[in-house]
């Protein structure tokens, strides 16, 4: 065989219905429960470094907290958590792919859904590099052989591919189910479909970039006092960084699970 066509026999594979209904299902309960149960047992961490208090908390702490040493006794949850929901979602972003194209009459729709798939990979991979080089891990490295631009750290630079691009996927996204109204109607066949526009719109082209702002351009505070008796709340980059998360992760939650399994179920149930 070929190599053109074990390629072919790999994508049909990577696309078929059952192996995208397990990506969708298994990459949410992967994301949230390492979330959350990352979280839990960051309570256990105790006080310090610097005033850093002892527990998890969300308002102080970034999201890669969660993979630092310092501030939790497990950080291979979610450094685990991300590489394998990265994985996992990979067949379900190449099926959200053929779902976008419809029946590929319109070039602008491929051009457009093409682009949704080189961010979403692109995005997939910054969330992997995210896991595999952890706050941990991207100090060993920067002390190593030292940031690959200056002050623009290992861990710093593959965390912001992932949210970067998990944003312009998502207005990506939002922007093809407006523009071509079929692909909510026929191709997945939605009933709210005015709601669903409209919630995803103001979540992907208004809430995310205004998290995303404003997470990176508050101050960047390790943990000082200044925290909780100097600045007010929404000067606190942590507490952005997890709204940003946040609002990543239901649009993409809501359009793996919502959305792609109703076209997935209708294809099991003809074979």
């Amino acid at each position: 065989m070929r190599f053109k066509d074990k390629v072919k026999n790999f994508y049909k594979m990577l696309i078929h219905p059952k192996v995208v209904k397990f990506s969708c299902i298994g990459a949410t309960f992967v994301w949230i429960s390492s979330v959350v149960l990352a979280i839990l047992i960051g309570q256990l961490d105790p006080a310090g470094p610097s005033y850093d208090p002892a527990g998890f908390n969300i308002l102080i702490n970034y999201i890669s907290d969660l993979g630092n040493l310092d501030l939790t006794p497990m950080p291979i949850i979610i450094d685990f958590g991300m590489m394998q929901t990265s994985i996992l979602m990979i067949p379900a972003t190449f099926y959200l792919r053929v779902i976008l194209i419809g029946d590929g009459s319109k070039k602008l729709r491929k051009v457009l859904a093409n682009l949704t798939l080189i961010s979403m990979v692109i995005a997939m991979c910054g969330l992997f590099l995210t896991g595999v080089i952890s706050e941990d891990v991207g100090a060993k490295l920067d002390s190593i052989i030292g940031p690959p631009i200056p002050n623009y750290f290992w861990h710093d630079i593959v965390a912001d591919f992932a949210f970067t691009f998990f944003m312009i996927s998502g207005i990506l996204v939002a922007s093809q189910f407006i523009i071509f109204p079929d692909i909510l109607e026929v191709q997945i066949g939605l009933k709210h479909i005015k709601t669903a526009r409209v919630l995803l719109a103001i979540n992907t082209w208004i809430l995310t970039p205004i998290f995303f702002g404003f997470f990176y351009t508050v101050p960047y505070l390790w943990y000082t006092e200044a925290f909780w008796t100097t600045l007010p709340l929404w000067q606190w980059a942590p507490f952005w960084e997890w709204l940003l998360m946040f609002s990543l992760s239901s649009w993409i939650l809501v359009v793996l699970n919502l959305m792609l399994l109703k076209p997935i179920n209708r294809e099991l149930k003809r074979k």
